[in-house]
């Protein structure tokens, strides 16, 4: 590569053309002559080096990669803008009507009325993109003067969730994908890339034919962090795939989109610790990794498995020199989620108990 090929490298060839009975020892006005020239053209070889890696998508970076994917159809997916509730109440606490575009603010957000739901129920849309859209819930304030208001609420899950600026690994993995399984007419790769590039979805299984029916297909999706699906997003959806051909989905396709369902993973745990350690503080590293392992567990994956459970726990403290009893939904054992279209199971952190092993 030409990044290789250094200063001390360059300058040897370049002396080396030099007649030998010529002084060109370090100090020479020959060698003070060409060292300065090598310098320059080893900083020029690694530019060369520097471009070459922005013309590849393995090692393309920023606005290199993006035009890189961009040659594929394949471009980076902005941050959007979430999509909240708020409900609106006046003093005595009937829900009450107020204009569209009002503006209201929690912390460092703020949003705007777009859409009447009901009485004293609106969708506001978060004027800051990102996932910090998503974030808070309670009462809010108004930034405009709204006569005959008593309190408003911001529901605190979003009805479509916001996303951040697609990262450069994710849009590569997400280049990767669209190449090598050739999205295309309707196939499983295509529905999968289509539906993913809808604001506020971040996962989807897609049933074909195989096992729902000639001409039909069934869509399970989950929200941008891969949980269960607002009600709000599955109507969303479910009107882009349209019908015979008017929406994403090609002609004679019947799509039917739901959402997956939550199921709660209860575990215990007991740990043996170092001795004079103390075990209030382990306790809720412990619990932690708990945690971080189920939802770490991917959308599409079958089985939550004890074996990686007690391996986060025990290398969740240094103090732990041992794991006993681990049950999940308890068993000591590993938990099959059902994946089908009918019952499509996504763990979520039920109770988490962990205990000290005394003796």
């Amino acid at each position: 590569m030409a990044e290789n090929y250094e200063y001390k490298e360059i300058l040897s060839e370049m002396l080396a053309e030099v007649p030998d009975d010529l002084d060109k020892r370090e100090g020479s006005i020959i060698y003070n002559t060409l060292a300065p020239a090598a310098v320059l053209i080893a900083q020029q070889n690694y530019q060369l080096g520097y471009l070459f890696n922005l013309l590849f998508a393995d090692t393309a970076t920023d606005i290199w990669l993006d035009r890189v994917v961009n040659d594929f159809g394949v471009t980076r997916e902005a941050a959007s803008n979430a999509i909240r509730q708020i409900n609106l109440y006046d003093a005595d606490g009937t829900p009450m009507d107020a204009a569209l575009g009002a503006r209201f603010m929690v912390e460092d957000i703020t949003l705007k009325l777009t859409e009447k739901l009901e009485t004293g129920k609106y969708k506001a849309e978060v004027e800051q993109t990102g996932t910090t859209g998503n974030l808070y819930g309670g009462d809010i304030l108004p930034t405009d003067n709204i006569n005959g208001l008593g309190r408003a609420e911001l529901v605190a899950q979003p009805l479509i969730p916001a996303r951040d600026e697609e990262t450069d690994d994710e849009l590569r993995e997400r280049f990767y994908s669209a190449i090598r399984r050739a999205p295309f007419g309707g196939n499983i790769a295509d529905y999968e890339e289509k539906t993913l590039s809808i604001d506020g979805v971040g996962a989807v299984q897609v049933f074909s034919a195989v096992t729902e029916g000639v001409g039909n297909v069934g869509l399970v999706i989950g929200d941008e962090q891969g949980n269960t699906a607002t009600e709000e997003l599955v109507e969303e959806v479910q009107s882009l795939m349209g019908s015979d051909g008017t929406g994403i989905a090609p002609i004679f396709h019947t799509v039917t989109v739901k959402t997956s369902t939550n199921l709660p993973v209860n575990v215990t745990a007991s740990v043996k610790l170092k001795t004079g350690t103390s075990f209030s503080v382990v306790k809720p590293v412990v619990e932690g990794a708990i945690q971080d392992y189920i939802e770490g567990v991917g959308f599409s994956d079958e089985t939550v498995f004890h074996a990686k459970l007690v391996s986060d726990i025990l290398n969740s403290h240094e103090s732990i020199v041992d794991v006993g009893a681990v049950t999940i939904n308890g068993s000591a054992g590993n938990l099959a989620l059902s994946k089908t279209f009918a019952s499509f199971q996504v763990p979520v952190v039920g109770a988490v108990a962990v205990s000290e092993v005394t003796s």
